[in-house]
């Protein structure tokens, strides 16, 4: 195991932080989590208060959570102090400045603290709840349908997700501050985390080119259609080839040269004619003949699954996704990662409360060790990754390397650009560079070089062949069979650099009947139970709407350091596989924990706590369900009378966690985002300067930006890097752009 041997303590409370140690035993870490004599709340909670049903008095979620650690109880500060002062990592979520007076910060060689704003801005000192926090993050904005109140998105992914950032920060922060011997705080904010992977971009999508300002909510066009056996199937068209190839499949090619038609946001126009059209197809069949007919024409598609569902998908299955929790005989996702060089942790049961406290606390490690300088404020300058990946998820793993200092070469061809190129609002028409002003693109490819191939050339081949030499570590996220093709599967590339480090990120893993089946964000959300948490009561399961893609890259971020860690131990490289369909099943356990040890299906979330306020269209708020004293009916009421900004005060002034809704669009107003300068300028070519969203956590040792250099162009370096580093000439490039090798424009459309 990778970090076999690393001295973890987790002092933190709930999902955040019990996730971000979760993941870091999954990695091998010796995790001690200290608890109050009462234990943390996760031990008494369940989401269909179903704990003991079992025999067992801890929930299904704390022992998923906790799984291979060890539990101790702590009475007193001097024990706190004593286990702190012998850990490598400490894990805390306490309110900013509580663990400044526990004296716990800054005592081990890596901190992470987790809260709900992070440290500094005028709200850092408050602490809500996630389904609070979404109204401020602009989330809430975003979801559900214009004509009914803004959704809250079901299963508190923000909390997976700033626990993924968390682990993110801590293997990063451990990277450098083993080396230098000088010790490094994290600050991890959810609000920021749930700004970045709950809504995409939207401050960019509205001051891009073409954008527009204002609260706009819809629901995917198709999206989750049910079908004649009662279940529903999640169809995703992402690109215009995929709508042309569903109307094909159902048999409507009549259709294909309606250009209103081929955009999502003329499909939401239309949205009667649609949805008649396509159900009509879809109650017609059963689920699984649907998913067939669509995977047949190349249209991703999936079963909506549930907690009952999913571990008996085929994919799944065959993998062996699911796997039975130590001790207690429930399902429950095996880890996300899957290393070629380094056995998976044979886990170990749950620890009951207090069942390791006298255990010794281990000795404080010599402060001896590091040279002091050895790593700068980017801790991966030095390291070079060939970025074959396109859309969202694997382009967000590597923009944590090159935000890091990492030399990243991403690689495109002029017949097939990155296809989040063509999510620009300007079309071909009104811009011929239109495939240039993408804000999705840009915030995810900020500091890479660009470059294009033609990897379906042989020369293509060949020169990719020499950047892998010289590369790193190589990604890609393409369905197996691509890379496949081309000749430059692991062992392909291995034979080239034999301790080159691979990340794959295919939709359903490299094996398995799935294997060549299209996958994006949407499906992955679709399958794994995510729709199903989210929509309104009585109504059809809603995705979160791309959330996947941003907590996919994190996680394979955090693989990706662990793996060049191995890599600087031993000399080993190896690849890294993570299939998107499997990293987020991680983080929709609980609902397949909770069928298979209490036999409880859970639904949909539904629209509780969030309000209409008095005032224009669009006044809402969101009040924690978990803390109002009132009904539904009474609240709803009460804001009515109240504008937004009054009934909030008045709430939090009563201990009732609550936020105004914040349009998605506005988050550079905000006043905590802006102390903390989570967005970051940086001037472009061609879209001139524009605030980017940094990360969701603050390094104590820096860098103080995140961002230097703007998103690159087409093929933007293709000559720099061709020419000046692999020493082709003028004539040789010219050849290679006429044969369109090589070339900085599109051949074709999105």
């Amino acid at each position: 195991m990778i970090y076999d041997g690393l001295r973890v303590v987790d002092v933190s409370r709930g999902i955040a932080g019990g996730y971000c140690s979760k993941l870091l035993a999954d990695l091998g870490a010796d995790v001690v989590k200290l608890e109050p004599p009462e234990g943390d709340p996760l031990r008494s909670y369940s989401a269909t208060d179903s704990v003991g049903k079992d025999g067992d008095p801890d929930g299904v979620l704390f022992r998923y959570l906790h799984t291979s650690q060890r539990s101790v109880v702590v009475e007193g500060e001097l024990r706190l102090r004593a286990w702190v002062d012998a850990a490598d990592v400490v894990i805390e979520s306490f309110v900013p400045g509580h663990a400044e007076e526990l004296g716990i910060v800054g005592v081990a060689p890596v901190t992470v603290s987790i809260s709900s704003f992070g440290r500094g801005g005028p709200d850092s000192e408050h602490s809500l709840p996630e389904d609070v926090l979404q109204a401020r993050s602009g989330s809430l904005s975003n979801h559900g349908h214009m004509h009914r109140p803004p959704l809250t998105v079901g299963g508190e992914l923000g909390q997976y997700v700033t626990g993924a950032f968390a682990a993110l920060g801590a293997v990063t922060a451990w990277w450098r501050a083993s080396r230098t011997g000088k010790r490094e705080h994290v600050d991890v904010s959810m609000l920021e985390a749930m700004q970045y992977t709950l809504v995409t971009v939207p401050t960019l999508m509205a001051r891009f080119p073409g954008g527009r300002a204002g609260t706009f909510r819809w629901v995917m066009l198709p999206g989750n259609e049910p079908t004649g056996d009662g279940r529903y199937v999640g169809i995703t068209t992402v690109t215009t080839q995929q709508w042309l190839s569903l109307l094909h499949v159902i048999g409507r090619d009549d259709l294909a040269g309606d250009e209103e038609l081929a955009t999502m946001l003329g499909r939401f126009r239309r949205a009667k004619e649609v949805n008649e059209m396509i159900r009509g197809w879809t109650m017609q069949r059963d689920a699984d003949e649907v998913v067939e007919l669509c995977a047949a024409g190349r249209v991703p598609a999936a079963v909506v699954g549930n907690g009952q569902l999913l571990p008996s998908f085929a994919q799944l299955a065959e993998r062996q996704a699911f796997v039975e929790q130590p001790g207690a005989g429930f399902l429950r996702p095996r880890a996300p990662f899957r290393f070629s060089t380094v056995h998976e942790r044979v886990m170990t049961r749950a620890p009951r409360l207090g069942e390791h406290t006298g255990d010794p606390v281990p000795e404080p490690r010599s402060d001896g060790g590091g040279v002091p300088g050895s790593v700068g404020s980017r801790p991966f300058a030095g390291v070079s990754v060939l970025d074959f990946t396109a859309f969202w998820s694997g382009p967000f793993a590597t923009a944590w390397f090159s935000a890091m200092g990492a030399d990243v070469i991403k690689v495109e061809s002029v017949q097939r650009p990155d296809g989040i190129r063509f999510s620009a609002a300007v079309r071909p028409k009104d811009d011929a560079q239109y495939y240039e002003l993408s804000g999705l693109f840009h915030a995810t490819n900020l500091g890479k070089r660009g470059i294009t191939l033609d990897l379906g050339h042989p020369e293509g081949v060949a020169l990719a062949r020499r950047l892998i030499e010289r590369s790193d570590v190589v990604c890609e996220n393409f369905t197996p069979r691509v890379m496949d093709s081309f000749g430059l599967d692991y062992d392909a590339m291995r034979a080239i650099r034999p301790d080159v480090i691979v990340l794959r990120l295919p939709a359903f893993g490299l094996e398995g009947p799935w294997r060549d089946r299209p996958g994006f964000a949407q499906t992955m959300e679709q399958i794994t139970g995510m729709a199903w948490r989210t929509g309104y009561e009585g109504g059809p399961p809603i995705i979160p709407g791309g959330f996947v893609d941003p907590a996919v890259g994190v996680h394979a971020a955090t693989a990706l350091v662990a793996a060049i860690e191995h890599r600087d131990r031993t000399g080993e490289g190896q690849l890294v596989e993570m299939p998107m369909i499997e990293v987020a099943s991680a983080m929709t356990a609980e609902q397949v924990a909770e069928y298979s040890a209490y036999g409880e299906l859970l639904g949909r979330r539904g629209e509780g706590g969030v309000y209409r306020c008095e005032g224009e269209d669009e006044q809402w708020i969101a009040v924690h369900l978990g803390s109002d004293p009132m009904l539904p009916e009474e609240r709803a009421a009460w804001c009515a009378e109240r504008p937004p900004e009054q009934a909030v005060k008045e709430l939090l002034d009563a201990g009732i966690p609550a936020a105004a809704m914040v349009p998605a669009f506005m988050a550079l107003d905000d006043p905590q985002l802006r102390a903390r300068r989570y967005f970051e300028p940086v001037v472009h070519p061609l879209v001139g300067e524009q605030e980017y969203p940094g990360w969701p956590m603050r390094f104590s040792a820096g860098p103080d930006r995140y961002w230097r250099e703007p998103a690159p162009l087409l093929g933007q370096h293709t000559e720099a890097v061709l020419g000046g580093e692999l020493g082709l000439g003028d004539d040789e490039l010219a050849r290679l752009r006429e044969q369109h090798v090589i070339g900085d424009a599109p051949l074709m459309g999105g």
